[in-house]
């Protein structure tokens, strides 16, 4: 009997594999705190919330700042164990790569593990306990429903979403909506993406208070941090309603502005922004170079949309971090790595299959 195994399966076995050593290897200590190596975001954060069970209801862990929901779910899944959490990590990897690679216009998964592989943030966040990993199987489930039209998908996109941010969840809200019958400009994709931005730039307008909080961090932030002030810039005019206006620089600058900062590779002092999170920015805009310059960077692609429409929902937030963006570039390494430069667009009709995908879909 032959057993036929693809060789994107063994380049993602084989990653894992590098995964797991680099967990015991150096990993677990770092995490640990016996050497000084930040590799990881947030994960001590959850961590640490997890252990002191420092909420006491699930409205709790969810607020317009901060959504600890996915990772203390997860952390009590497993016990708090920090191998377990590797392991589930890496399932969501083959998983989310499995998922990408069916229906039409399948992208060529070899090609795609590549590009995905360039960034660190890919490979760290199968360490530890993060919200990266889990927004990959979000985009995963999008990217299944647009090919394969089952309903099914968004129902277990937008559960996979209220673990991550709440922002996430809107996205896949809009993303349902802007592709339903109900949106008289799904096939007007520029005048959808124009009234899109003013309507934001309104209602971020007229909801400043919720987020002022949030905004003067940001503004501190930004002048603690050597630049040239730009970012703090486009908040300013984005908080007087001119967010249509500074929508491309702003997200331009969100989610590649750091390769301005590539000298810090050479000699990073804080490892994960300085290293892990400038490198994932020049892999990323590596990526939105060459879609851009093979002609694929267009609003008739699904799932150039679909990147168009998560960047006018997160670029709004006035904090600067590119790894937010980490779904902007899965999309767009499966733009590159597809065959054909534009698939099918979606249509929602009444005959879309609306159950749920079984284990052997």
């Amino acid at each position: 009997m032959k057993i036929y195994i693809k060789k994107s399966t063994i380049y993602v076995f084989l990653y894992a594999v590098l995964a797991i050593i680099f967990f015991f290897v150096a990993g677990r200590d770092a995490l640990d705190g016996l050497i000084d190596f930040q590799f990881y975001a947030d994960s001590l954060t959850y961590e640490k919330a997890y252990l002191e069970n420092s909420f006491n209801s699930l409205s709790e862990m969810v607020s317009i700042g901060n959504n600890y929901l996915g990772p203390l779910l997860l952390l009590d899944a497993v016990g708090g164990s920090r191998f377990l959490v590797l392991m589930v990590n890496i399932s969501i990897l083959f998983w989310s790569i499995k998922l990408v690679g069916k229906g039409k216009e399948p992208a060529r998964l070899g090609f795609v593990i590549f590009l995905l592989f360039l960034s660190p943030i890919t490979f760290f966040s199968l360490i530890s306990i993060n919200k990266e990993i889990i927004s990959m199987l979000v985009m995963a489930f999008m990217v299944a429903w647009v090919r394969r039209k089952k309903l099914g998908y968004v129902v277990l996109c937008l559960v996979c979403s209220l673990f991550v941010r709440w922002q996430l969840t809107i996205f896949v809200i809009m993303v349902f909506v802007t592709f339903s019958p109900i949106n008289f400009l799904r096939n007007r994709r520029g005048w959808y993406v124009i009234i899109l931005l003013l309507s934001l730039s309104l209602a971020y307008r007229l909801m400043l208070g919720y987020f002022s909080g949030i905004t003067d961090i940001a503004e501190i932030g930004g002048m603690q941090n050597e630049g040239s002030g730009l970012y703090t810039q486009f908040i300013r005019l984005q908080n007087q309603g001119l967010y249509f206006l500074i929508f491309v620089p702003k997200a331009l600058h969100a989610m590649y502005g750091l390769i301005f900062k590539a000298d810090h590779l050479l000699s990073p002092v804080d490892f994960y922004n300085d290293f892990v999170v400038t490198l994932h920015c020049v892999a990323a805009f590596l990526v939105f170079t060459l879609v851009l310059l093979k002609g694929r960077l267009r609003l008739k692609d699904d799932l150039v949309f679909i990147a168009v429409i998560y960047c006018a929902v997160f670029v709004l937030s006035p904090i600067y971090a590119p790894r937010y963006f980490y779904p902007v570039f899965f999309l767009l390494c499966l733009v590159l790595s597809r065959p054909s430069i534009v698939p099918t667009p979606l249509v929602m009709n009444d005959d879309i299959d609306t159950s749920l995908p079984s284990r052997h879909s």
